[in-house]
């Protein structure tokens, strides 16, 4: 099938299936809907099936970054995610939620694989975003076995740090993020996480066979996933000019509507409580407005998704 038949039936059945008549616009103004929330696994916590990524304060200013943030609560997003490695997101993202720190649920990370290292980052995490404890707490970036889940365990390593912040109430609970299927199954066979960030891309799954494992392994072992790279599309066509790609997307990320809409519902689909959009803003807040239908997708739209990932480069896996 190709992509432009593909996607204006989509679009068509889109707003059919929204407004009961193709491209039927109302006709006063409509608030926009709240997002759902789900729950991350048993811990109690619940989380909107879309969070809010660090990466879209960076390098912002402090008026847009108050600006999106109140909208983002507006919408219902009660997620808010960022990490050290994003810059000066923690800075900016700081002073605005600060006044909702017990309404929302506030996850941060630590790259450092060795335990002092770790210790620090989490204490001036905590001084910058102004909190004694985390929600959530990844050890984030993992790739490799060796270098970051052997060394993470290891005697003297980060996770000895982490678990002692778990029981004193400091870390709710604590999670991973890879990019890696090996890494990814080698955590959550060290230790019983409580939740993990992965990509859950339909691209990937199909076409690179990427992820199918790891969600297998979570639903055995009953660890949430939160999805990221959902609404990823591939990687940039090589005649895509650099001025052409927006800011904070290395990827080319999906851009028309329908396709958008059943990517986002085919990963909430999946072993998934909530999806992290891109850093972009613009393609943030699309994602708010497409995260408000999850219905389940359909074996048909699945077949679509086959079809039309078939002359995609995928993601992942890396090569």
């Amino acid at each position: 099938m190709k992509r432009r038949t593909f996607i204006g039936c989509m679009a068509t059945s889109a707003a059919f299936l929204a407004t009961g008549k193709p491209w039927a616009e109302p006709s006063i103004p409509v608030a926009p809907s709240r997002l759902s929330k789900r729950p991350l696994g048993k811990s109690g916590i619940e989380v909107s099936v879309v969070g809010f990524s660090g990466i879209v304060a960076r390098d912002s200013t402090p008026e847009a970054v108050e600006k999106v943030v109140r909208d983002s609560l507006d919408r219902g997003v009660n997620y808010f995610d960022t990490a050290p490695s994003y810059g000066n997101a923690e800075e900016m993202l700081a002073p605005v939620i600060k006044p909702h720190r017990k309404e929302i649920i506030l996850a941060t990370k630590t790259r450092n694989r060795v335990r002092d290292a770790a210790a620090a980052e989490f204490t001036k995490s905590c001084e910058i975003l102004g909190t004694e404890y985390f929600d959530l707490y990844l050890v984030h970036g993992i790739q490799n076995v060796e270098k970051d889940v052997d060394a993470a365990f290891s005697s003297g390593g980060a996770m000895e740090f982490l678990l002692e912040k778990k029981k004193e109430g400091r870390i709710r609970l604590l999670g991973f993020s890879a990019h890696a299927t090996d890494a990814a199954c080698a955590a959550m066979d060290r230790y019983d996480f409580d939740f993990f960030y992965f990509p859950v891309n339909y691209a990937a799954y199909y076409k690179g066979g990427f992820g199918p494992s790891v969600l297998e392994k979570a639903r055995e072992k009953g660890i949430s996933c939160i999805a990221i790279k959902a609404l990823a599309r591939q990687h940039w066509p090589a005649e895509t000019p650099n001025e052409a790609r927006p800011p904070k997307c290395w990827y080319q990320p999906i851009d028309d509507p329908a396709e958008a809409a059943l990517s986002l519902r085919w990963a909430l689909s999946q072993h998934v409580t909530s999806i992290l959009p891109p850093g972009n803003e613009e393609r943030y807040r699309k994602a708010l407005d497409l995260g408000v239908n999850t219905a389940p997708i359909t074996p048909g739209e699945t077949e679509k998704l086959k079809a039309l990932c078939q002359d995609m480069t995928p993601l992942f896996p890396r090569i």
